[in-house]
């Protein structure tokens, strides 16, 4: 097995609950879409996944914006039901850290949020992070974490 395939076969579990959560709203709306584990990737950092879809000038903002949002209420979801099987010790550990992980989202993901229509005049559901985006996903990020913990065995 090279490398590369490798690489992908341990990434993609990590990765492809958080993608394809991106992808629910396109579905539900009726755009195509894919997803890359270890794409090439030509900007700042190296992601391990990238959600991508069909966006032309006819794509309504709200849909790219829902599905640059979506893990975020999704797995914050899934931690309040969680929550209700009051699950304590390892369990409670895995459910914490596969929600967060999950759940969080990224510089570019707040990007998109914010300028759906820079997505929709590129053709892709990519906008580059103006920079103040990384910064506000960090601090989401240990927030979400915190939120998710709280729901789980709040």
């Amino acid at each position: 097995m090279s490398q590369s395939r490798l690489g992908r076969v341990v990434v993609a579990p990590l990765i492809l609950p958080h993608e394809l959560a991106h992808a629910l709203i396109p579905t539900i709306a009726g755009y195509s879409w894919t997803i890359h584990v270890l794409p090439d990737w030509d900007g700042a950092g190296t992601p391990l996944g990238q959600f991508d879809m069909v966006v032309d000038d006819t794509t309504p903002l709200w849909v790219i914006r829902l599905a640059a949002l979506a893990p975020l209420p999704l797995y914050l979801s899934v931690a309040v039901l969680l929550g209700v099987f009051e699950l304590g010790g390892a369990v409670a550990l895995a459910a914490i850290l596969f929600c967060a992980f999950s759940g969080t989202l990224s510089g570019g993901d707040l990007a998109v949020a914010t300028q759906p229509a820079a997505a929709r005049a590129s053709g892709e559901f990519v906008v580059t992070p103006a920079g103040w985006e990384r910064t506000a996903s960090d601090v989401l990020t240990a927030a979400t974490t915190v939120v998710i913990a709280l729901l789980i065995i709040g």
